[in-house]
């Protein structure tokens, strides 16, 4: 769908103001839309793997761990398909109002695709080089978004998630080095084509839900307090829209039709799309692995 044709739905979460910021700048940051009881539970899920993860030596289909792990000093960067670790993880993902707002910004029928939550410790373990989405798991339109709940307050002295605005109507980067290895970051060149300067921040208190476009431009910067930054990601698309690669973690519910009706037609953009890398043959670690070619 377009976002004309989107729009022409009624909200069901958010202003149709908030609604028009997010398609004229790619991004959103909203606070007040999760009830209590919702991040209360997804604080304490989170709580129970990061204290299981102290028998962990290394990274496994669970977890994405740092170098500094230590069971008397846990550091997960990432759990992994979050709605596979506990069902109160799909529970957030298709019964809170998550995928009510997933459905204001991609249209009535909404598919699920794919899920993770982030820890962000503090230094600059965890800086995240800029980039976009859409290259790593391309789709036969762009409508794919990313909302995440801020477990904590973020501000930004913290390393909140920073987006360019407008980046999401601009060119879809490759995001390979020289030599045609995957780095899961835009190259220092094309960088250079990217207005930077009018980067912003998405800081807020906790439960705020940050919504990303698959094309925008985004990263962040090291964490500067004593706090780890957790955020819960989730990601949905409209019905209509379908993977024509091998997605890096694939879930049990990928696919799932989470709200309205599953497509009879696919949505085809024109726009071209840089092709990823095989992920069933050469597997996928995590944004951090690839960023710092860490094997």
């Amino acid at each position: 769908m377009t976002p004309e044709a989107i729009l022409a739905h009624p909200p069901r979460v958010l202003s149709q103001a908030q609604r028009a910021r997010y398609f004229a700048r790619g991004f959103l940051a909203a606070e007040g839309l999760i009830p209590d009881e919702w991040l209360a539970l997804l604080r304490a899920r989170s709580a129970e793997f990061i204290d299981k993860s102290r028998g962990v030596a290394g990274s496994n289909e669970e977890f994405d761990i740092g170098p500094e792990h230590r069971p008397d000093h846990p550091y997960v960067r990432r759990l992994r398909a979050l709605v596979d670790r506990h069902p109160d993880f799909w529970r957030i993902c298709s019964e809170s109002p998550l995928a009510d707002i997933a459905a204001d910004l991609v249209g009535p029928d909404v598919k699920f695709h794919s899920s993770k939550l982030n820890y962000k410790y503090p230094g600059s373990g965890e800086i995240v080089d800029w980039h976009q989405d859409i290259p790593a798991w391309p789709h036969t339109n762009y409508s794919p978004v990313t909302l995440g709940i801020y477990l904590e307050d973020v501000p930004v002295e913290q390393g909140p998630l920073t987006c360019i605005p407008g980046s999401h109507q601009g060119p879809i980067f490759v995001h390979r080095d020289d030599k045609g290895a995957w780095t899961g970051a835009i190259s220092k060149t094309d960088q250079a084509e990217i207005a930077m300067g009018a980067a912003e921040d998405l800081t807020g208190v906790a439960g705020t839900v940050i919504a990303i476009n698959c094309r925008t431009v985004h990263g962040s910067r090291a964490n500067a307090t004593n706090r780890v930054r957790p955020v819960a990601l989730f990601v949905y698309s409209s019905a209509d829209a379908f993977t024509w690669m091998p997605i890096p973690t694939p879930t049990r519910y990928t696919g799932e039709i989470v709200r309205g009706a599953p497509a009879t037609v696919a949505h085809l953009d024109p726009t071209p799309c840089p092709v990823p890398p095989d992920w069933s043959k050469q597997g996928y670690g995590s944004i951090f692995t690839a960023q710092n070619a860490e094997l």
